[in-house]
């Protein structure tokens, strides 16, 4: 897989365990991007157009789905 454009990671300990984020494009500013969650082998892609709403998209999701995996 080859990405090309600005490319960002980022990294949160969290109780569950570590929270890592991969943010590729949205370069220049209102372009496509994609943002990868990860978190226990669990992996969310959520893509966009704006890069802030979109990682807490993101993060939002992966923490849902981390909750109705604990209930079920």
């Amino acid at each position: 897989m080859n990405k090309a454009g600005k490319v960002e990671s980022f990294y949160f300990p969290t109780k569950d365990g570590m929270l890592k984020l991969h943010v590729y494009g949205f370069n220049p500013v209102g372009s496509w991007g994609e943002v990868y969650t990860t978190l226990n082998e669990q992996t969310v892609c959520v893509k966009g157009f704006h890069r802030q709403k979109t990682i807490m998209r993101s993060v939002k999701m992966m923490l849902d789905t981390n909750i109705n995996k604990k209930q079920g």
